[in-house]
C-alpha cells in the first residue's frame, strides 16, 4: 500500500515536472542549451519549493472516504466559486458606482461545524476571494467576516458558501453554519 502511494506520488511528480518544462519551453521560445538548462533549473527549484505542499495535498486526496477531497467535487466547486466572484464583483461595482453609494458595512460572526483546519482555511480563503467580504479572524470554529453590504454576506448567512466547502469533503454535510451574529459598523 505504502509502495503504491509512493509510486503514484513519483509518477505525478514526473508528470508535473514535464508539464512545467513544456510550459517553460513554450513561454521562452528559445531552444538552445542555455535556455533549456535555465528551464530545468527553474523546474527543479519550483518542484523543491512545492514539495511540502504537494505532499500535504497528496495525503488529503488519499484520506478515508469521509475526509477525502473529491476531484469531481473540486471540479464543480471552482466554477461555482468563480461565478460567485463574478456576481459579487458586479454587485460591488454597481453599489460603488451609484451616486448615493449605499454601502452598509457589517461584521458577521458565525460558527461552523467544519471539522478540519483545512476545511476552515478553504472557507476563509473563499470568503476573502469573493468581493465585498474579507475574513478577519478564524479561531477554532468561529469566523469573523467584514461585509461591505448585506448582499455580500448573504452566501455566508444562508450557508451556501460553507455548504459548498463542506461538500468538497463530505457527501451530505448537513447544516454547516450555526450561531450567526451581525454587527453594523
Amino acid at each position: 500500500m505504502r509502495r503504491s502511494r509512493e509510486s503514484h506520488f513519483l509518477r505525478n511528480s514526473i508528470i508535473e515536472a514535464l508539464l512545467l518544462m513544456i510550459f517553460w519551453l513554450l513561454l521562452s521560445g528559445h531552444y538552445d542549451l542555455m535556455h533549456i538548462s535555465f528551464g530545468v533549473f527553474s523546474v527543479f527549484v519550483v518542484m523543491l519549493l512545492n514539495y511540502p505542499l504537494r505532499k500535504r495535498l497528496f495525503s488529503l486526496l488519499e484520506k478515508s472516504e469521509t475526509q477525502r477531497l473529491s476531484i469531481l467535487n473540486l471540479a464543480g466547486y471552482i466554477p461555482w466559486l468563480l461565478w460567485q466572484i463574478v456576481m459579487s464583483s458586479l454587485q460591488v461595482a454597481s453599489v460603488v458606482l451609484r451616486p448615493s453609494c449605499p454601502i452598509d458595512p457589517s461584521l458577521v460572526s458565525f460558527k461552523t461545524s467544519l471539522q478540519n483546519t483545512t476545511y476552515r482555511v478553504i472557507l476563509g480563503n473563499s470568503i476573502t476571494l469573493t468581493p465585498g467580504t474579507i475574513t478577519l479572524r478564524i479561531e477554532g470554529d468561529e469566523f469573523l467576516v467584514h461585509s461591505l453590504m448585506d448582499a455580500s454576506s448573504s452566501g455566508i448567512i444562508d450557508g451556501s458558501l460553507p455548504g459548498q466547502v463542506a461538500r468538497l469533503f463530505e457527501r451530505n454535510p448537513g447544516k454547516v453554519v450555526k450561531e450567526v451574529a451581525i454587527t453594523r459598523v
